[in-house]
């Protein structure tokens, strides 16, 4: 979702920071990526929700994010076809699945609410 600053210590450490004018920073980047196509994410008016969307909704990427705490909550590619995943509970806990489902049955376990890949 567009640079950032990252722990030195990765993968033991996965603390991050945004990326304001090539510093680290907790502000929001007004530059988020949409993690599909990579046009800038927009965060919508407060009388319509708290969520951000991407700049390319009108042209065929529909992609929206909730807010979580002013930055859009973090999204994951499905490694088989490259839609988004989202978090589900099945029958043995929670897990990660392909938005396209069923026409990509890809799913991963999680890990620390992120998918495990």
């Amino acid at each position: 979702m567009g640079p950032f600053w990252g722990c030195s210590g990765f993968p033991d450490c996965r603390a991050s920071l945004n990326d304001v004018d090539g510093k680290p920073s907790e502000d929001v980047d007004e530059h988020y990526r949409c993690p599909l196509c990579t046009r800038q994410l927009v965060k919508a008016d407060k009388e319509k929700g708290d969520y951000w969307f991407c700049s390319g909704y009108s042209k065929g990427c529909k992609v929206t994010l909730p807010d979580h705490d002013g930055v859009p909550e973090a999204a994951y590619q499905c490694q088989k076809c490259n839609n988004l995943l989202v978090k589900r509970s099945g029958k043995n806990g929670v897990f990660w699945g392909c938005s396209d489902y069923p026409n990509c049955t890809a799913s991963y376990n999680d890990d620390a609410n992120r998918p495990k890949f």
